[in-house]
């Protein structure tokens, strides 16, 4: 049986409580970041390892074994060393840009508890007032509560013109906010 989300109406200028906050969390109604930055270890050590050249190169190693020469068979040393020089450098691949990714993640700034506090884009829970600025990306579905602004909706709905959106007009998740300042309830959560 489905469990019925509460909703809370907190103050624009108060926001969640921390108590709110994590409860929120506790009942995972925080947004998620869905997307997967790099393939995993595991995936990197398969797509490396099982491909069709190390297949025909292993089969022409048991063709050259079953006819013992051996030595002929030094070629499969090389595919080897490739394979393993390859694997190595897709995962320290994988590792610098899953460092980067954590230095480069989006911040918002939101209002818990009375305070300004920036926190990352996976840290938005459901009902959060966050505060937009020139430059931000709408992370969620959301109702302006307070303030005025500029809104790029291209990405969504195709239209070029920027529109202008005040307190109680919905702004879309992917929009972006070219000028002016507000405060928005969160709507919806990934």
């Amino acid at each position: 049986m489905e469990q019925e989300i509460v909703r809370y109406k907190p103050d624009y200028k108060i926001g969640l409580t921390n108590k709110q906050v994590e409860e929120r969390k506790l009942n995972n109604l925080v947004n998620h970041d869905m997307t997967q930055k790099t393939k995993s270890i595991k995936s990197i050590i398969y797509s490396n390892f099982f491909t069709i050249f190390n297949l025909m190169n292993l089969l022409l190693a048991l063709a050259v074994f079953f006819v013992e020469s051996y030595k002929n068979m030094l070629f499969l040393g090389l595919v080897i060393i490739n394979t393993a020089i390859s694997t190595f450098q897709e995962i320290h691949s994988k590792r610098v840009i899953d460092k980067l990714s954590i230095v480069s993640e989006t911040k918002l700034h939101v209002v818990r508890s009375g305070k300004e506090e920036q926190i990352g884009i996976n840290e938005v829970v459901l009902d959060d007032i966050i505060i937009f600025k020139s430059g931000n990306q709408i992370v969620n579905d959301c109702v302006i509560v307070e303030g005025e602004v500029e809104v790029n909706e291209a990405c969504i709905t195709g239209e070029s013109e920027a529109l202008v959106k005040k307190k109680g007009d919905m702004l879309l998740s992917g929009s972006y906010i070219i000028s002016g300042r507000c405060k928005r309830k969160s709507r919806t959560y990934r």
